[in-house]
């Protein structure tokens, strides 16, 4: 293990784990961030709740300084030899765990692994627990990812297309709007491939999930925002419903500012 500046990082198999520890409290906390940020997207837990906690925040794979060597698609069972061996190497016993969006995915395929180990699973505008018609329709098979990769080297027939679903009712501005933002450049467009394609494995069995979290009594706490048309709130339902307990805040807010507000909000 060796560091750069506030970066550390963890090899494993040829692959390399890049994070930052934030905050020193008595309360370990893994951190996943979204699409597009690293593990610094959680300053302002460190910050605002930086005596509560002790944050371990993970750039994911293609993000940040981390860097996938396999020359297969990421799976769970990957992820979970993985981060057992991190945390191992840390000499973690207990802890909690963080994601928001994108995080949020590989969040609960941690805690699906290791909940007789975890206290609290704090999650923000969770991707992963409600299926994306559209992420199936551009991963699931060879003809989808043909697709999606002609559409994002033809952005203008993808534009065309988001706006035709825009003006039908079939797709949110919001939404549409986000694309647009998230692939502005060619660097982007990449990275969206790259992430949608190698990540879609990655996804918890919700049933067993839920099952777990509640024999080893999980405090679940979910954030959402009031105005988020990215991940909205009803996406959480097919978790929260099967838990016997949970705690849920809704913020005034879409889904950029998340963070931030639910570090304030656990500062109160």
């Amino acid at each position: 293990m060796t560091e750069a500046s506030d970066v550390l990082f963890f090899d494993y198999e040829g692959n390399r784990l890049a994070y930052r520890i934030l905050g020193h409290g008595p309360v370990t906390l893994l951190a996943f961030h979204g699409f597009g940020q690293n593990g610094h997207v959680f300053s302002p837990v460190n910050e605002l709740v930086g005596h509560q906690f002790t944050v371990l925040a993970i750039d994911l794979f293609f993000h940040g300084d981390s860097r996938y060597a396999g020359d297969h698609l990421l799976t769970k069972n990957d992820w979970q030899r993985l981060i057992g061996a991190f945390l191992d190497a840390q000499r973690i016993g207990r802890f909690s765990i963080t994601g928001f969006s994108l995080g949020g995915r590989f969040a609960l395929s941690t805690v699906e692994a290791f909940a007789d180990r975890v206290d609290r699973l704090i999650l923000i505008a969770p991707d992963g627990i409600t299926r994306s018609t559209w992420y199936d329709l551009a991963t699931a098979t060879t003809t989808g990812r043909w697709l999606f990769r002609y559409g994002l080297y033809h952005l203008s027939t993808l534009e065309r297309a988001g706006h035709a679903l825009v003006r039908v009712g079939l797709l949110n501005r919001t939404v549409m709007r986000f694309a647009e933002l998230s692939l502005s450049t060619p660097t982007q467009r990449r990275l969206v491939y790259t992430v949608w394609t190698q990540f879609r494995l990655i996804n918890p069995t919700i049933s067993k999930l839920a099952s777990s979290l509640n024999r080893h009594a999980v405090q679940v706490q979910f954030f959402t925002g009031a105005f988020d048309r990215i991940v909205p709130g009803s996406f959480i339902l097919p978790l929260a419903n099967q838990l016997q307990h949970f705690d849920l805040t809704v913020l005034k807010t879409g889904h950029n500012h998340l963070i931030q507000l639910t570090a304030e909000r656990m500062a109160r």
